[in-house]
């Protein structure tokens, strides 16, 4: 069995074999597939106001249509890897675009609040596993040096779609009924489930290969695939890295408390804006357009500067140590530590912008840094997690994951709260130097990665490699500019 799934495929079943245009076919429906069920995480957010009015309910019950979303994209993903690995990505594709469509339905029509939270719940629990795929497909379809434009296109709606869903929402509330807008995202999803069905086709090499063989009327031991490994590496490995992993504990806590900042600032910003600027809920949530704009920038200079810095570092070395030395994996810091600049900055900016006498406009920019921020810290920490931990970073980039997707479950009712309790201006503060937090940790782990990684039972270990450039070195290359084996998202690893 080993033998066979490890077969080489024929061109015409290869997917890196296919032409060009059906490739791109296939990555782009994946792609449009990711938009609704990201996207639809903040765009209950622009309509929380009807919600509340049609139902009677309190804004901390109605603001449960966020986090319950989120806490069932916390096993989601967690789900995806297995079950790809076991049954193939199609079927996992074909089985989360349908259930994502008919719960979205129910969210819809829902007759009362109890059914929209529970809708809204499983339209996270079983939309969230092509999250843990998605990447997987990618490496499949494009060789490494094909996959920068399809990577940074990823990249882009999965930091932005979250970011940017409260503004058609709030710029179209106005106009039309909440329902009528959860309809959009249903016949969005609906037509992408027909286009999966339709046109996307078995990437994953290993099902390939057995279904090569089941053609050709090979029996096929799928026990051997039916491991009970695949589920205990995807489901407590992770558990056990955070426990034993310092490196781990904080950089996923911070990477957390960043990605859970966008949830709270869906409560913050139209209490902010309400308060100082007169300005509606919906007109408030119109303001998410400068994280996103932070996001899009953020992506640029990712690609644009860290990515070419660091792969010219890594060919000097490789060159003068004739291909015997690595880079280090604390090469990818840099790009945490602008991050954890850029957040601070952002926050303490809104701290001192968000006055009655101070234009909107000033308090509104202040969201590009922290947009920024949020986006090179997900793309730096995860390739670094994937140098640190090489034959770990599946678990590694699911406990980060798993963890977030928590944090993002319980801030979105924690920041209203915390905002009237606190009073606008300490609660930015509080937020702001909680941020600042992540620069020293991203600096001793820069300073001291080496020595840290020495005491881990996981980590890459330093050989014969010399001390780091500080003037050269900048982070970081594609997530998923690496080879297949190490799947982005959990999907097959080498642990």
């Amino acid at each position: 069995m080993s033998s066979l799934l490890s077969c080489a495929l024929p061109s015409e079943h290869d997917p890196r074999q296919w032409s060009r245009r059906k490739r791109w076919m296939i990555a782009l429906i994946i792609w449009n597939l990711i938009a609704p069920i990201d996207l639809a995480m903040t765009f209950y957010s622009g309509v929380q106001g009807q919600i509340q009015d049609e139902f009677g309910t309190s804004n901390t019950l109605a603001t449960l249509g966020i986090g319950l979303y989120n806490l069932g994209g916390v096993f989601g993903v967690l789900f995806g890897g297995p079950l790809s690995e076991l049954y193939g990505r199609r079927p996992v594709y074909v089985v989360c675009s349908i259930c994502f469509f008919v719960f979205s339905l129910g969210s819809t029509l829902a007759p009362n609040l109890s059914t929209l939270l529970v809708c809204r719940g499983l339209m996270g629990l079983l939309g969230s596993p092509i999250f843990a795929i998605y990447g997987g497909s990618v490496a499949d379809l494009f060789t490494p040096e094909e996959r920068g434009p399809v990577v940074a296109l990823f990249t882009l709606v999965l930091q932005g779609a979250p970011t940017v869903g409260p503004v058609p929402s709030s710029f179209l509330g106005p106009i039309f009924p909440w329902r009528w807008l959860f309809g959009f995202i249903t016949m969005w999803g609906g037509v992408l489930a027909a286009a999966t069905i339709l046109f996307v086709p078995e990437t994953e090499p290993k099902n390939i290969c057995r279904k090569i063989a089941e053609s050709e009327g090979i029996v096929v031991d799928i026990k051997e695939v039916q491991s009970s490994k695949v589920w205990s590496r995807a489901l407590l490995t992770p558990i056990t890295m955070l426990r034993q992993e310092p490196i781990m504990i904080w950089t996923t806590l911070y990477h957390s408390f960043v990605f859970g900042l966008l949830f709270v600032l869906l409560e913050a910003y139209p209490l902010i804006y309400s308060t100082h600027y007169s300005m509606s809920r919906e007109q408030a949530d119109l303001v998410f357009i400068a994280p996103f704009i932070g996001n899009v920038l953020g992506v640029l200079i990712y690609f644009g500067y860290y990515k070419p810095q660091y792969e010219a570092r890594q060919r000097i070395i490789q060159i003068e140590s004739g291909g015997k030395t690595e880079i280090e994996p604390e090469a990818r810091l840099p790009g945490v530590l602008l991050a954890s600049l850029l957040v601070p900055i952002g926050l303490f900016w809104l701290t001192f912008s968000a006055r009655p006498d101070v234009h909107y406009f000033f308090p509104i920019v202040s969201g590009v840094p922290v947009g920024m921020g949020m986006t090179l810290l997900q793309l730096s920490l995860f390739n670094y997690y994937i140098d640190l931990y090489p034959t770990m970073s599946a678990s590694t980039i699911a406990a980060n994951s798993a963890i977030r997707g928590v944090a993002a479950t319980v801030l979105p009712s924690v920041g209203l709260p915390l905002y009237t309790s606190l009073g606008i201006r300490n609660a930015n503060v509080l937020l702001a130097c909680i941020s600042c937090i992540g620069f020293p940790t991203g600096v001793i782990l820069y300073v001291f990665g080496r020595r840290l990684r020495a005491a881990s039972r996981w980590a890459k270990q330093t050989t014969d490699i010399g001390p780091l450039s500080h003037g050269n070195i900048e982070a970081a290359a594609p997530l998923l500019s690496r080879p297949p084996q190490n799947h982005y998202g959990g999907t097959i690893s080498s642990e």
